[in-house]
C-alpha cells in the first residue's frame, strides 16, 4: 500500500437499493472524515431499479466514493468478495447499505482495529426483537446447528457487518472457493478477534432482499463450507435404518413362527418401505448436496464478472483471480 492509499475503505453491496444510496453516501462521509483517509466503495449486485445511476451519480460529486457493478445479481457473498477485492484500504469494512447496520458504529470498530484487532465482528444484541417469529426462532436453531457441526463457532447473532485487517482482506482475496460464507471464512482464520454488540438499525427504503430461499441457500453455504459432518451423519443414518430394517426382518420372521394367525398385511410393508425410502432420499440429498459444490468447484467459473466500474476506462472485464477482455 502507498502513502496516498486510503487508511479505511467501506464495502457496500446493493440491491435495488436505488433510495438508500445517496443517504447512506452522505451519511458515511459525515462519520468517516474525522477518522482519516477513507473511501466508499458500492457493489452493484444486478440492480433493476436505479441503483446504479445513484452510484454514478454519488462518485461524481465524490471522488472518495468507488464502485464495482456485476454484468447481473451474483449474490451478496459474491458482492462482498467483489468489494474487497476492489478496496484499497489497510482495513476494509463490509455493511450493508440499507441502514439496518448502523454507521454510527464505524468510529467503534476501527478503534477496536487501531488497538491491536486484526477483524472487528459485530453481533446483534437487540434479541431480534423485530424479527418475525419465524426467522428468529430458525435463526437460533441455525447457529446451534453450525456450532455443533462447524469447524468454526459462529456466535447467534453474527452479521456480515464487520472490518477487516488488510492482512486479513489478502487472505480472503485469495479464497479460490466458488462458495464462501464470509462470517465464517474469516473466523476460520484465526487472527485475533473482537466482537461489538449493536442493535439493527431500522431500514427507510426499500425491503430486505433476503427472501427464504436465499436464508436456506446462505445456511446449507454455511454448513457445507465448513463441516463434512453431515456427509459422516448420512453414514450413521444409513446403519441406523439397516439396523431397524433387520429388526423389522427378526419381527416378520418371529411372528410368523411363533403366531400362527398372524396374518401379514401390507400395510407394515409399505410403512418399512416408506421409511427406509425416506432414509435412502436423505442420505442421497446431502451426499448429492457436496457433490454439486465439488463440480461448481471443478468447472473453475468465475464466481462474478465485473460490466463496469468507477474507473472503466478500459474495455476488458474483471474476473475474480483474473482479467478476461471483453468480447
Amino acid at each position: 500500500m502507498n502513502d496516498l492509499a486510503p487508511e479505511i475503505s467501506v464495502v457496500l453491496p446493493a440491491f435495488n437499493e436505488a433510495g438508500n444510496i445517496a443517504r447512506m453516501a452522505a451519511t458515511l462521509d459525515g462519520v468517516l472524515k474525522s477518522l482519516g483517509r477513507y473511501e466508499i466503495v458500492f457493489v452493484d449486485d444486478g440492480s433493476s431499479d436505479g441503483t446504479l445511476a445513484a452510484i454514478r451519480a454519488a462518485a461524481a460529486a465524490n471522488p472518495q466514493i468507488r464502485y464495482v457493478s456485476f454484468t447481473r445479481n451474483f449474490g451478496h457473498q459474491e458482492a462482498l468478495r467483489a468489494g474487497l477485492k476492489h478496496a484499497r484500504g489497510r482495513a476494509a469494512i463490509v455493511m450493508d447499505c440499507d441502514f439496518e447496520h448502523p454507521p454510527e458504529l464505524i468510529p467503534e470498530l476501527i478503534a477496536a482495529w487501531r488497538a491491536g484487532a486484526k477483524i472487528v465482528a459485530t453481533r446483534r444484541d437487540d434479541g431480534e426483537a423485530d424479527l418475525p417469529k419465524l426467522k428468529s426462532v430458525t435463526s437460533r436453531i441455525y447457529y446451534r446447528l453450525l456450532d455443533a457441526i462447524g469447524d468454526v463457532r459462529i456466535e447467534p447473532g453474527s452479521s456480515d457487518y464487520m472490518l477487516l485487517d488488510r492482512s486479513a482482506i489478502d487472505v480472503v482475496n485469495g479464497f479460490a472457493d466458488q462458495d464462501v460464507f464470509l462470517r465464517g471464512a474469516v473466523r476460520w482464520l484465526g487472527f485475533p478477534i473482537t466482537t461489538i454488540p449493536f442493535s439493527r438499525g431500522a431500514r427507510t427504503y426499500g425491503e430486505s432482499k433476503y427472501t427464504l430461499a436465499r436464508m436456506v441457500d446462505l445456511a446449507v453455504t454455511g454448513i457445507a463450507a465448513h463441516s463434512v459432518r453431515p456427509l459422516r451423519l448420512a453414514i450413521w443414518l444409513a446403519l441406523g435404518f439397516a439396523a431397524l430394517g433387520l429388526l423389522l426382518l427378526a419381527y416378520s420372521v418371529v411372528s410368523y413362527l411363533l403366531v400362527p394367525q398372524t396374518v401379514t398385511g401390507w400395510t407394515s410393508i409399505m410403512a418399512t418401505i416408506a421409511l427406509l425410502g425416506a432414509a435412502q432420499l436423505l442420505v442421497l440429498g446431502i451426499i448429492g448436496e457436496y457433490v454439486g459444490r465439488i463440480l461448481r468447484e471443478a468447472r473453475r467459473r468465475p464466481t462474478y464478472i465485473v460490466a463496469e466500474t468507477e474507473a472503466d476506462l478500459k474495455p476488458e472485464r474483471e474476473v475474480i483471480g483474473f482479467r478476461r477482455p471483453a468480447e
